[in-house]
């Protein structure tokens, strides 16, 4: 491990002058619609002209030279950089006083508000799945016995992706369960854990997917492949879900076993190539790998966890946005929103200053010069040239995938630093992005992209309102966890002798406050046009013996909202009662 983690050191150091690009050649390859396509046609030439130029190394720095950095790092970055690894087996610290994730389990959704509704149909879409199709590949894979028929679209037994949306089910259902207590989910649940956990133990090596281990032989030949390691962070984000959220500890014991032969492959790629020989093949997509494997870190506190996790931080990328620079036109967005979520991860583990500036610079990119007024960012699943949106508004703006995961970026930004531009961000984003890519209340449809092209439908992109079991995209998988954890970013709260509690979305819900000591009720009356105001009514409701003090912090709408009512001689209004 010494040797390995001196290679990680040496490669990261200089990782930023690497002469090799940072995105497929083609870059169409990187978008999954575009391969979903490749790979189902049976024109081979057309593959064959495709992958002729597959991740193709250029020979001189003129590749580069559109890369150059808007600003040299500062001495003390460079430092903080190298002394990162120089500490590694140094005990690490937290590195902040950031705000508390307020668990789901304590969050309830008002049955009034059409966030209960939207969550309530995804409910009924996750009990339709059966646990028999959706594990189907995964015991082929395995040897074992497949009974019932295998899902299509994108889970079909001969998509290379397939297994992905197995584990955001793994998430969804559990974070339903985390916010409803639904018996008959749970079941599900446990029963999908224990399918695949049969499944693992039957391959006896730790390798758990729906597909055989050769796509990560040619993943690592750097050969054509659909993005295994994507696949394998959805599975292992899933297991942590069902560990963290439903106490589930053969869930842990199954990602930790994966872990260690997924540690033992990158090994093998480093000592039997170079360590630059992995990076290359990042430029396949991998998921938010990095930040599932330092949030394993964060529970085991395994070193290997750690090193790897470093593995899967994408130097070429994460370089630009150290230096500040706004190139990011061209990247596939997807692929690169979940790295920076990952860094995100890293500073709150490591306390890498170095990372939290990574990830304040991206949102500060992306949310001034790639996004659309909705929130939404991407066109055809890439970023353009920004501040030229204006150009790209046709069918295939805003891929829903994309909110889901700048959601995440935004919501680490407001426990780091209570700045209501974030949580701003968020509301904008999820009304938005999130709820209108469900057909009213038809459990199961949902949507890819959301058309900002004047005068288009959703149902008139390309790829139009999904199905039930023959769907299956990208954007399903996160779409069902959307629609799961709608509670998630409504409350945040600040530990110390007189605890905070801070709310930042204004949706019908209560919560149990177990810092506090009370139970909050948030009534929002229905927002229409001919309104100006926001009615918020909050009730709290001491718990016996209560005799804790505390304080509330609400987000004041932003500085738009202000100069409207202003315009209309208006002032937002907030009210509270209290039965204290």
């Amino acid at each position: 491990m010494k040797g390995l983690v001196v290679l990680v050191v040496l490669s990261m150091l200089c990782g930023f002058g690497t002469s090799k690009e940072c995105t497929n050649t083609p870059t169409q390859l990187s978008s999954h619609t575009f391969r979903y396509a490749l790979l189902s046609s049976e024109n081979e030439t057309w593959k064959e002209e495709m992958f002729a130029h597959y991740h193709l190394t250029p020979t001189d720095d003129s590749a580069w030279a559109n890369l150059l950095p808007r600003k040299i790092l500062r001495e003390e970055d460079e430092y903080s950089w190298a002394m990162m690894y120089r500490n590694l087996k140094s005990p690490l610290k937290s590195s902040g006083n950031f705000l508390k994730e307020v668990s789901l389990h304590n969050v309830r959704l008002d049955p009034s508000s059409i966030h209960w509704q939207a969550q309530q149909t995804n409910l009924e879409y996750l009990l339709m799945l059966d646990v028999d199709s959706l594990v189907w590949s995964f015991r082929k894979t395995a040897g074992l016995s497949s009974p019932g028929t295998a899902y299509g679209g994108w889970e079909a037994p001969n998509s290379e992706l397939r297994g992905h949306f197995v584990g955001h089910y793994l998430s969804a259902s559990a974070q339903m369960w985390a916010s409803t207590r639904n018996d008959t989910i749970e079941k599900k649940m446990s029963a999908v854990v224990s399918a695949l956990s049969a499944c693992q133990v039957k391959m006896g090596s730790g390798y758990l997917s729906a597909f055989p281990s050769e796509l990560f032989d040619r993943f690592e030949a750097i050969k054509p492949v659909w993005a295994p390691y994507y696949t394998i962070h959805k599975i292992l984000a899933g297991l942590l879900d069902q560990y963290t959220l439903a106490d589930n500890a053969q869930a842990l014991k199954m990602a930790k076993w994966m872990v260690d032969y997924f540690y033992n492959r990158v090994r093998n790629v480093i000592i039997n190539y170079s360590v630059e020989r992995h990076y290359l093949s990042l430029n396949e997509e991998t998921g938010g790998m990095n930040d599932v494997l330092y949030k394993l870190f964060s529970i085991t506190g395994d070193p290997k966890h750690l090193v790897l996790a470093h593995l899967f931080d994408k130097p070429c990328f994460l370089g630009l946005l150290a230096v500040q620079a706004d190139d990011i036109s061209g990247f596939h967005a997807n692929t690169h929103i979940p790295i920076v979520i990952g860094a995100q991860m890293r500073y709150e583990i490591t306390g890498d200053p170095l990372y939290k500036d990574i990830g304040t610079s991206f949102m500060d990119i992306v949310n001034s010069s790639h996004s659309y007024a909705t929130g939404g960012t991407s066109v055809g699943e890439f970023w353009s040239d920004p501040k030229r949106l204006a150009t790209t508004l046709h069918t295939e703006n805003e891929e829903s995938c994309t909110t889901y995961n700048m959601l995440k970026v935004s919501r680490h930004l407001f426990r780091w630093t209570k700045e209501m531009a974030y949580a701003d961000y968020y509301e904008r984003a999820l009304t938005n992005g999130v709820l209108g890519i469900q057909r009213g209340t038809e459990p199961g449809v949902m949507i890819y992209m959301l058309p900002q092209h004047p005068g288009s439908s959703k149902g008139k992109s390309y790829h139009g309102w999904g199905t039930l079991y023959d769907s299956f995209w990208c954007c399903y998988g996160t779409g069902i966890e959307s629609f799961s954890k709608l509670g998630d970013s409504i409350y945040f709260e600040e530990e110390g002798e007189a605890p905070g509690l801070y709310i930042i979305q204004y949706i019908s819900s209560s919560l149990d406050w177990k810092s506090g000591q009370i139970v909050i009720n948030q009534k929002v009356d229905p927002v229409v046009s001919s309104d100006p105001y926001l009615r918020v009514t909050l009730t709290f409701s001491p718990n016996e013996g209560s005799s804790q003090a505390s304080t509330l912090n609400l987000r004041i709408p932003s500085l738009d909202t202000f100069r409207w009512c202003y315009r209309n001689n208006k002032l937002p209004e907030f009210g509270y009662t209290s039965s204290r």
